[in-house]
């Protein structure tokens, strides 16, 4: 091709035809050009759909991760409730006190001691921000979002505030006044019978006690305060994932 163009300069020349010549080197020169300027633009499209990529990468994985947190939260929530239901029908035995085997009263009161705690799977966030990778989400309204939907779920006060009450309050009155007895030192395989002048448990006494009323007041309280803070978190997961989802859709089509 470069021979053609060549030869027809080459010949415009011999024939004196200058003018011809240099319209012809003008046109050359305008085609040069644009060639050049397709080349530039393929290349910035080129350009522009690995970033697309990268953009599709990180939504899909902040999509899979956002679906991990509601997974959790959904968990959490069925372990939760269904200890608050056995713990309120084991405190609806104390009714009948005397009817109670307190073995077994003892063994199942250890559930007001265990707790469920949420914490955000945010591993691919963390590491797009430490990195600057998420400046490849370009839709600016989702990034915040994205922003804002980590920042709520990573401030975990509710659950911390349970496990303060748990390990602060709740233990030492499940102790005192469950476990600190014959039959609390019995489900260890400690016999105290001819050692200690501890006593049997009391189920009678602990249904009129205000430390026990108050260690079930302090954990069904904060459980239940644990669940909305869980469910506000979901829906907020929800609504980012299904965005998170859309715009998947979108980039696809480009």
């Amino acid at each position: 091709m470069i021979k053609f163009f060549r030869r027809i300069r080459q010949q415009l020349l011999a024939e004196g035809k200058f003018s011809n010549y240099l319209l012809y080197a003008v046109g050359e020169i305008i085609l040069v050009v644009i060639g050049i300027l397709i080349a530039l633009q393929i290349n910035d499209y080129s350009e522009v759909q690995k970033e697309r990529k990268k953009e599709m990468i990180l939504l899909s994985n902040l999509s899979k991760e956002v679906e991990l947190d509601i997974l959790q939260i959904e968990n959490n929530t069925k372990i939760s409730m269904e200890r608050l239901g056995r713990l309120d029908s084991l405190v609806g035995l104390l009714s009948a006190p005397n009817s109670i085997d307190k073995s077994s009263f003892v063994l199942q009161s250890f559930e007001f001691v265990m707790d469920q705690y949420f914490k955000s799977n945010s591993g691919i966030f963390d590491e797009a921000v430490s990195s600057g990778k998420m400046s490849y989400v370009q839709n600016d309204s989702l990034r915040q979002k994205i922003f804002n939907y980590y920042r709520n779920a990573k401030e975990t006060y509710t659950d911390g505030t349970t496990r303060q009450i748990t390990d602060e309050f709740i233990t030492p009155l499940l102790v005192e006044n469950i476990y600190l007895n014959l039959e609390g030192f019995s489900m260890l395989g400690i016999n105290l019978d001819k050692i200690s002048n501890l006593r049997a448990l009391d189920l009678g006494q602990l249904s009129q006690n205000r430390d026990f009323w108050k260690m079930v007041l302090l954990k069904f309280g904060g459980n239940r305060e644990q669940i909305l803070r869980w469910e506000a978190i979901k829906k907020r997961a929800e609504g980012l994932k299904n965005q998170i989802d859309q715009e998947l859709e979108k980039l696809h089509t480009y």
